[in-house]
Parts: C-alpha cells; structure tokens; sequence
C-alpha cells in the first residue's frame, strides 16, 4: 500500500481508496478480513487512529463489516452496486480529462476524437 505524506489527501482517505479500489477489483474477497487495525499502522507507521479511520469509512460506504474482536471482513457486493461505483469512477476521470483538455484548448471534437482513438485501442 503506497501513502502518500504531501499529496494534500489526508492519509485515511488514501487507505480507504485503495481498499476500495481493491475489494471492488475483486482483490479482496466476500468475508476475507483486511489487516488488523494496529497492524496496518505499525506496517505503514500511522497512526492506530488514521488506520481505524480509514476502516470506519469503508463501513460507511458497505463494503466492510467490523467483526468485535475480529477485525474488518469484506462484505458479499451487489453486482448492481458494483457497477455504479465503476460508472461513477469512470464519470470522475473523465471530468478530469475533460478539464485537462480546457486546459490544452481542445475542442469538443478534438475531446471526442481522443476518447474514440482510445477505445479502438482497448
């Protein structure tokens, strides 16, 4: 897991994101436990409260369940859910490339052209 100190992204909304993008990747799956929570901060040397943090925003958001005295297991994922989160992901990088090319001064077209060069290329 990779942090970053000066991104201006507090570190438990890092850690979140990357399980995040995990689990729904499918690399962690329905019951399997994250890392425990004194764990993972001693292995990223964080904060106990950052790490408890960053899981209480993945419960938050249901992809985890906090077990007492077992730690986080991944929770089962509705393919529907799954697909939306994908959708709203997508939709995200595209505002970001759409703001990269306002940017560079391209056009609509130009924006449209790129994006279809770049799905025959998939």
């Amino acid at each position: 897991m990779k942090i970053l100190q000066n991104s201006g992204v507090p570190i438990y909304q890092q850690i979140a994101a990357q399980f995040q993008e995990d689990i729904l990747a499918g690399k962690w799956k329905e019951g399997e436990y994250l890392p425990s929570i004194r764990g993972l901060a001693r292995e990223l040397r964080i904060s106990v409260i950052t790490t408890m943090k960053a899981y209480e925003e993945l419960e938050k958001q249901g992809l985890v369940t906090a077990m007492q005295g077992k730690g986080y297991y991944v929770n089962a994922q509705d393919s529907e859910m799954l697909r939306e989160q994908h959708i709203r992901k997508m939709e995200e990088s595209m505002q970001d490339a759409i703001k990269a090319a306002r940017i560079a001064g391209l056009g609509n077209e130009e924006v449209v052209e790129a994006f279809k060069i770049l799905l025959e290329m998939e």
